[in-house]
């Protein structure tokens, strides 16, 4: 099985019709999904009319290395996703889904990310493969955050959720507002499990200025410490990052929206105090 000494040369190889030695360094589970026919067909295919592709993003996720690269007219994306020894462990192509339009809608007030502490951004950004929700409207502009250390979101073993570093840290209020809506008491997953009837877990919304609504999801069974109706100042603790909801395992889902109701209400790009707009892979700190 062969491998690339430097990973960013195999977009280049394989624009250049080098099929047979890209596929020859994928794993073996990718290939006892894909035969190399089936791959060099695809390949010819996806690759007419394309001068040639740029790198979109990098981000190093769970011991792989995810490289995300677009072609000269935006309109194709490919992703490969390598392990440490440079073997590719997922090779795919699709066309390229972009909203440019709501791209360029950002929040009116400035936010700050809703924890304390160091997390990692483990979804988020402006395509659907460094942000999964970018193809639904009302979750476009969302962030999975998770903790990590040693590049891994849990010790000892993840079959419980005490042992996610997430699990039970501080969440606090984004900006100043007002709690229009509570939900609490569903209780936590068991890791690697999720409850798609309750998708948001527990949650909280919270009305802003400029009719903003911020939502965080996923919270700790009966840990939300604010009640509807309520004042909330910038920083405030409102309860605990939890796993409940369409979760499997301990992170915290945070959007701005344009109204409070979560189904249907339309994500807006959000515009951060500090200036910075991270993306998957960025690690974030709060005080």
């Amino acid at each position: 099985m062969k491998k690339f000494s430097c990973p960013e040369e195999v977009i280049d190889i394989w624009l250049r019709e080098g099929y047979e030695k890209v596929y020859d360094a994928t794993s073996k589970d990718f290939q006892k999904v894909v035969t190399l026919e089936q791959f060099i067909e695809l390949s010819t295919s996806f690759n007419k009319g394309v001068k040639n592709y740029q790198l979109e993003t990098k981000t190093i996720l769970q011991n792989l290395t995810h490289y995300v690269w677009s072609d000269d007219k935006r309109e194709k994306l490919v992703v490969a996703s390598f392990d440490e020894l440079y073997q590719i462990q997922r090779f795919y192509v699709k066309p390229f889904i972009a909203y440019p339009e709501t791209d360029q809608q950002y929040t009116k007030n400035k936010y700050i990310m809703p924890i304390r502490g160091e997390w990692f951004v483990f979804w988020g950004g402006t395509n659907e493969f460094v942000n999964y929700h970018y193809v639904y409207e009302n979750q476009r502009y969302a962030y999975d955050l998770v903790k990590v250390q040693d590049g891994q979101s849990y010790q000892n073993s993840p079959i419980r959720n005490e042992d996610f570093y997430a699990f039970d840290e501080d969440i606090i209020a984004p900006a100043d507002g007002k709690v229009v809506k509570v939900v609490d008491g569903i209780i936590d997953n068991v890791p690697g499990e999720m409850d798609e009837r309750n998708a948001a877990g527990n949650y909280v919304v919270i009305e802003h200025s400029n009719n903003e609504f911020s939502m965080i999801a996923h919270f700790k069974k009966n840990s939300i410490l604010v009640k509807s109706g309520a004042t909330v100042t910038e920083g405030q603790l409102i309860g605990k990052c939890g796993n409940s909801g369409n979760s499997s395992e301990a992170h915290i889902h945070f959007q701005v929206m344009d109204s409070p109701d979560i189904g249907y209400g339309k994500s807006i790009r959000i515009l951060f105090k500090d200036g910075n707009e991270p993306i998957q892979g960025d690690t974030i700190y709060n005080k």
